[in-house]
Order: C-alpha cells, then sequence, then structure tokens
C-alpha cells in the first residue's frame, strides 16, 4: 500500500474480503497471519478482519489466527 493510501480502510477491506471469500472455501479451516510485535498498522488490520493473536511466535512473529471452522 502506498503512503498516500495508508489510513483509508483499502488495507482493512482488502482483507476482510479475503477472510470472506476464505470462508467460503471449504477446506480452509483457519486464517493465519505472521506480524511483528512493532507493526501496529498490520495488527489493526487483522484485527478488523477478525483475527486474534496467539501466545505463539514464530522468527520473532505473533501468529494471528481466525478459526473459520473446527
Amino acid at each position: 500500500m502506498g503512503t498516500p493510501w495508508q489510513g483509508r480502510g483499502f488495507a482493512v477491506e482488502a482483507a476482510r474480503g479475503l477472510v470472506e471469500w476464505l470462508g467460503q472455501q471449504p477446506r480452509v479451516r483457519v486464517v493465519v497471519a505472521h506480524i511483528h510485535p512493532g507493526h501496529r498498522a498490520s495488527a489493526a488490520v487483522a484485527g478488523a478482519a477478525g483475527l486474534t493473536p496467539t501466545d505463539r511466535c514464530e522468527d520473532g512473529e505473533v501468529r494471528w489466527e481466525l478459526a473459520l471452522r473446527p
């Protein structure tokens, strides 16, 4: 996302659309994102798309998840 377009909700809209589309795929059970703990904008987008942080870290990034189905 280019700097002039940041803060206008485009990333949130795109993330929500992706999560919605993934939710329609029968084989997708969990949406996962790995976000650096200092990247607040990415965390905000993930949260707005329904993901929540876990206590797991991989390569210094926090694993965020959204369970779509069991």
